[in-house]
């Protein structure tokens, strides 16, 4: 009997004790702190890895707040680490629309449309980051390379010069402008901007390629030899090592007129 009485206002105090919690309103201080401690756990999870935890709390933040901005640009990390994307490019321009003076979100766009070859579109994404972080050389480096790509070589010389003066210790800086000029045809100029990418950065082996497509150009083939050879020293096994530079190697190597390359003590520098 003591038990049958009981059940009636056990079942009351359960119904009644979430009426009293839904009543308790987190304060606006509450809420943010929530929300800052959510965006914290979930680029954690992002950084590890984990893209399917940080989908659900960037969900989770985006089904109360569908404009918030953190939350848009890290679900459009996540959908770029899963190769989607098409909505990684959706959601950052949302984002981005929210946010336009975050040159992150900026760079982040650059990217993505970088990995669909929208390189007209990654170049303005990517110069509109380097005009919100003008110390940003990363930023610079990635607009003169995507405006090369493009296309447009005398602005991405001009970039690729300002990021040079900017940061000279830039990593590709130099590669990348040799590049530009190469393919304006300013071969003298470009080979010696390769031999300084070579000096600067030694492990930057696409600066020989680039200088030995110059002396190919200028029809020196003992030192495009050089700079082949010096290229595959430092990558025997790539794709490109195997279908470029040894190529190279051998055509050159046959080439009517063409000379024998040089030895280890008297390569081209």
């Amino acid at each position: 009997m003591i038990v049958s009485r009981l059940v009636p206002a056990l079942l009351a105090a359960l119904l009644l004790a979430p009426a009293c919690d839904r009543g308790k309103e987190q304060t606006p201080e509450e809420a943010a702190a929530k929300l800052a401690d959510d965006l914290d756990k979930a680029a954690a999870q992002l950084r590890n890895n984990q893209l399917g935890n940080a989908e659900k709390i960037y969900l989770h933040i985006l089904e109360a707040a569908p404009d918030n901005v953190d939350a848009l640009g890290g679900i459009a990390m996540v959908r770029m680490e899963e190769k989607n994307y098409s909505d990684a490019e959706i959601l950052l321009r949302k984002a981005i629309a929210g946010k336009p003076g975050d040159a992150k979100l900026h760079a982040s766009l650059g990217e993505t449309l970088q990995l669909t070859d929208k390189h007209a579109e990654a170049a303005q994404a990517y110069g509109k980051a380097f005009e919100l972080a003008a110390d940003n050389s990363n930023y610079g480096l990635a607009h003169g390379r995507e405006l090369r790509k493009s296309g447009k070589l005398a602005d991405a010389e001009a970039v690729l010069r300002e990021v040079a003066e900017l940061d000279p210790k830039a990593q590709f800086v130099f590669t990348e402008l040799g590049d530009s000029l190469r393919e304006q045809k300013k071969l003298d100029e470009s080979l010696k901007t390769y031999m300084t990418a070579q000096n600067t950065y030694g492990s930057d082996k696409m600066a020989y390629a680039g200088a030995a497509l110059v002396y190919e150009a200028q029809g020196d083939n003992r030192h495009a030899l050089d700079q082949w050879s010096m290229y595959i020293r430092m990558d025997c096994c790539s794709e490109f090592s195997k279908t470029v530079a040894q190529k190279k190697i051998e055509t050159l190597e046959v080439t009517p007129g063409g000379t024998p390359p040089a030895k280890d003590d008297d390569a081209a520098g």
